[in-house]
């Protein structure tokens, strides 16, 4: 098991994925890189760990194909993370742009398709390991917060607001028995209103989005390899697929949780609606 016989590298297993991107990043901040990769004595630490606590055989090569596949979707995430309003919801660590918005986006960069309905996991661990930067504290990056903070300071996207609450500049009165007062009280009102008129077109945006086809739920399950085609969980799984958009939605939000998860959820749903 010196090398590693670059048996089949299983990443869809979040434990080898969570721990291959743990030992890089420990290599990468206690020794350092050599150009855009680790060092070879870096590498050879990280094969011999991954493969011991996993009980494993995995090459050196196939360790660098995973870094290579990990630094691209990294980097197609942080185009999408950066775009000024970029519209991330740390709820459901998803980008809210209308239908319209994300075919415009994907039609201009293909592969930022994966994060139409999921954001990208370990996105500060990621940050850390290909940027050289990983923030901690109140300016760390995960799915309970937004944009990436370049330096010592939040980004732009991190303090952002989505919805305009901007409706003119209150002037303070220049004593308590100013006429200015009764003014004020009104621009508030008139604040209060434009507010909740903004935050219910918001709604009504996310409410009317088409949501995931039925086309892309089929693709992750086969992706995923959870069943094999005659299986006839995966059919009842297609099944659900087309009974609501709430389903579809549901599913795609399971994509990166353990199996058990995923096939829980398909039975338990199978049952309810009569399937199983």
């Amino acid at each position: 098991m010196a090398s590693g016989d670059g048996g089949r590298a299983n990443w869809k297993d979040p434990e080898l994925y969570k721990l291959f991107i743990d030992l890089c990043l420990k290599e990468s901040t206690e020794n350092g890189k050599n150009g855009g990769s680790l060092k070879k004595e870096s590498w050879d630490r990280v094969r011999v760990a991954l493969n011991k606590e996993k009980n494993v055989n995995l090459s050196q090569k196939q360790l660098k194909n995973q870094w290579e596949y990990l630094k691209s979707k990294y980097g197609e995430w942080s185009k999408i993370i950066s775009k000024t309003g970029n519209g991330y919801d740390p709820v459901t660590n998803t980008v809210n742009w209308s239908t319209e918005e994300w075919s415009e986006y994907i039609q201009a960069n293909p592969n930022a398709k994966q994060f139409r309905y999921t954001g990208l996991q370990y996105a500060n661990e990621l940050k850390a390991l290909f940027d050289g930067v990983r923030a901690t504290g109140r300016f760390s990056w995960g799915p309970s917060k937004e944009g990436f903070p370049a330096d010592g300071t939040p980004s732009q996207s991190q303090s952002e607001t989505y919805i305009n609450l901007d409706t003119g500049s209150l002037e303070t009165p220049s004593s308590p028995n100013d006429s200015a007062k009764p003014d004020n009280k009104r621009k508030k009102k008139n604040k209060s209103d434009e507010l909740d008129k903004q935050l219910l077109e918001a709604l009504q945006t996310l409410q009317n989005s088409d949501g995931p086809t039925i086309e892309e739920c089929n693709r992750i399950l086969d992706e995923m390899e959870l069943f094999d085609m005659s299986d006839p969980l995966y059919i009842v799984a297609c099944s659900i697929f087309c009974e609501s958009k709430a389903h579809r939605e549901q599913w795609m939000l399971l994509r990166e949780k353990p199996q058990a998860v995923r096939k829980g959820w398909i039975q338990l749903n199978g049952k309810k609606l009569g399937l199983l």
